[in-house]
């Protein structure tokens, strides 16, 4: 049979219309599903319109309108703008009661009509149900149950942008919570014993020799003017270290404390002879726009920061810090002191937020600081920045004794919900505080935490809590690793002039070699006793020195191995005496190898803070001198100390002073400090020393 070109040709042109129209078909219904997907939201009708309307009219009672309401969701179950009422309306009625059991009444009946929209018209509102829920479930800390709706609502493509922004940050402190949960810290918290019994103990202060407990313990005492016949005190009380977990029952503060202000949130210094307190009184607030209409003055509780000093176990009377800090329209208190006791770190908070204005002030509880003057006044607060504060609250701080970690607790940063416990370090470079962390979960839970601090070791945090739910009891736990704050060294001593008495206008200073940091020591003008703390990393070498014009050169170095870091470490004791012409001083630390005269790393730090002291003092001349002890030859001992002068001095030049300043020589055996009977006196014959030649 011939083939029919126009037949075949026609039945081609039919099967690719066929195709076509098949493909046209797809396309029409998948476009036509997609309207319906973006649109799937009910369209009321004229009647149901009109009920809808019947429920805006002026003149209905709030049950008469809510009544409506209900009925054409019955008879138009799927008219949006209907639940959208119902909602607002049980949200409203929520705020409006004030039972705990009617509040929550109203409230989830609102969530069953979120959830309404939700089901039957997701887009509504730009998708504004997934965010009114999330919102919610956000702001009650249920994470858990606002997590899917902030995340449906961040990726719906909502045009609100508003609520958009909201959203994502809702999302990111909730993604936080969970990347906190989800990844808990070591934490098992043990009673401190002696110090916590059946009473309530809180708001612990651990001085920074780790030997004593300061904290406030409440007490019932017999009062036959009170309706019960006792009455609640607050009682300051020290505990002393009695082993390496335990704490001595504790005594009551004598006067100036527990005079019946309230007191409490301390601070000591590092040589617990300083005392910083929080005072609050009630007193009149006098400003014209807080009088009452009667035109007498409401009181309000004015917490103002004091301190006290310790002279020969009696503490002085209080003083206030003075006015610089003390505001008369603000709260201060919560002080917490560095280890150089010059720096002041404390909380503000302005009852009345207008007194704010003008003021770098973020909001609720602030934490700022204060440094102290050249004549011993604390200067302006400064506050600590955006980084630290919110427009929330920030409390409790506590610089630990390295000078660098801040630990605090805020309700405004992001965390687990409630008051958290964040720590900041300084930045070395930029010497401002980084980004504050999450101390972790489960030492933070969804409760206030607060009232928080660390040994001078780093490795123990302490706290007040009642988590065995008896009564409010001093914790301690050991802190994790990444929280802990810098290694520091911990120096005490003594030091006097030559007649053993304590110098006046003398300074200690401890200087970590490797990274040139210097912390002053604090100095007990009653008893020469220092103490001096420096943060050290590793085994870094610290140079302690004192310091006092018109005095001679006198240092010691002091070990920073693991072993010692954040304890006690008593130095002999420092002498400092005048410059006299024709006398000789010993540099302390200039130690050889047997037989050798090669200055080793430890001898030229010492030498190099000589070599400050030479530049301080420009017209001062000297000489070198080396001694030896008896062993050995004697002519082999005259030689060791010629050379070991000999390097000292040529180093001493290396460094930049003029030679025409200097001179050196060696003297062997020949002038003995004392008798080299044992080998303790040999080690102080051994020596090199510095003779004033020319003043």
């Amino acid at each position: 049979m011939p083939i029919n070109c126009n037949n075949t040709c026609s039945l081609s042109t039919s099967k690719n219309s066929s195709r076509l129209f098949l493909l046209l078909f797809c396309f029409i219904l998948f476009f036509l599903n997609n309207i319906t997907a973006q649109n799937e939201c009910y369209e009321p009708s004229k009647k149901a319109k009109k009920a809808y309307q019947a429920t805006q009219q002026k003149g209905l009672t709030n049950d008469e309108q809510y009544t409506l309401l209900i009925g054409i969701t019955k008879k138009y179950p799927d008219f949006i703008d209907v639940y959208d009422d119902l909602v607002e309306i049980n949200f409203r009625k929520s705020k409006n009661q004030v039972e705990p059991a009617k509040i929550k009444q109203h409230e989830n009946i609102a969530l069953k009509y979120c959830n309404e929209i939700i089901e039957r018209c997701p887009s509504y509102r730009e998708y504004y149900y997934f965010f009114k829920l999330g919102e919610y479930y956000f702001l009650q800390k249920k994470y858990t149950e606002a997590r899917p709706y902030l995340k449906q609502f961040v990726n719906s493509g909502t045009k609100n942008k508003t609520d958009l922004e909201k959203a994502a940050n809702y999302l990111n402190e909730v993604e936080t919570y969970f990347s906190i949960v989800e990844n808990p810290i070591p934490f098992n918290p043990q009673k401190v014993k002696g110090a916590s019994t059946e009473m309530d103990e809180y708001l612990p202060m651990l001085s920074p020799d780790n030997r004593y407990l300061f904290y406030t313990r409440s007490i019932k005492k017999e009062d036959t003017k009170s309706a019960l016949g006792k009455v609640d005190l607050e009682m300051f009380t020290q505990s002393r270290r009695m082993r390496i977990d335990s704490f001595s029952t504790g005594v009551f503060m004598s006067s100036p404390f527990n005079q019946g202000q309230y007191q409490g949130g301390v601070s000591v210094s590092v040589n617990n002879k300083i005392l910083f307190i929080t005072l609050a009184e009630m007193i009149p607030d006098n400003r014209p726009i807080s009088r009452y209409p009667d035109g007498s003055a409401p009181l309000y509780a004015n917490g103002d920061i004091y301190f006290s000093e310790q002279t020969n176990g009696e503490w002085s009377k209080l003083k206030s810090v003075g006015d610089a800090i003390n505001g008369t329209h603000s709260w201060e208190g919560q002080p917490s002191v560095s280890s150089d006791n010059k720096t002041l770190y404390f909380v503000r908070y302005f009852p009345q937020p207008a007194d704010a204005k003008n003021k770098e002030h973020y909001g609720g509880m602030d934490i700022y600081k204060s440094e102290r003057l050249s004549n011993g006044a604390w200067g302006e607060p400064i506050n600590l920045g955006s980084v630290i504060n919110t427009e929330y609250d920030e409390k409790s701080p506590f610089i630990h004794s390295d000078s660098y970690t801040l630990y605090f607790s805020s309700n405004g940063h992001i965390g687990m919900g409630g008051q958290d416990i964040y720590y900041s370090k300084i930045d070395e470079n930029t010497m401002k505080f980084t980004k504050p962390v999450n101390i972790g979960y489960p030492i933070n839970t969804e409760k206030d935490e607060h009232g928080f601090i660390v040994s001078t070791d780093g490795k123990r945090g302490y706290f007040a809590s009642n988590i065995d739910g008896s009564s409010i009891d001093i914790y301690s736990f050991e802190i994790p690793e990444k929280a802990r704050p810098e290694k520091v060294l911990f120096v005490e001593g003594e030091i006097t002039n030559e007649k053993g008495e304590v110098p006046a206008n003398v300074t200690i200073e401890l200087k970590n070699t490797e990274t040139g940091k210097i912390t002053e020591g604090v100095i007990d003008n009653e008893t020469g006793k220092y103490v001096a703390v420096v943060s050290v990393k590793k085994e870094e070498e610290v140079l302690l020195t004192a310091k006092k014009e018109g005095y001679a050169f006198s240092s010691q170095l002091v070990s920073s191995g693991l072993d010692v870091v954040g304890k006690p470490q008593l130095r002999p004791k420092l002498e400092v005496q005048p410059i006299e012409v024709g006398k000789a001083y010993r540099i302390n630390d200039i130690n050889f190898e047997t037989n050798s005269y090669e200055l080793n790393h430890r001898a030229k730090i010492v030498i190099d803070e000589f070599v400050d002291f030479l530049k301080l003092n420009p017209k001062i001349k000297i000489a070198i001198q080396g001694h030896t002890d008896d062993v050995g030859k004697a002519e082999d001992n005259m030689a060791l100390s010629h050379n070991r002068a000999r390097v000292v001095y040529e180093y001493i030049i290396e460094k930049g002073i003029n030679s025409q300043r200097l001179s050196y020589k060696g003297f062997g055996k020949t002038v003995p400090l004392v008798p080299n009977t044992n080998e303790i006196n040999r080690a102080k014959n051994r020596r090199t020393e510095f003779l004033i030649v020319e003043k």
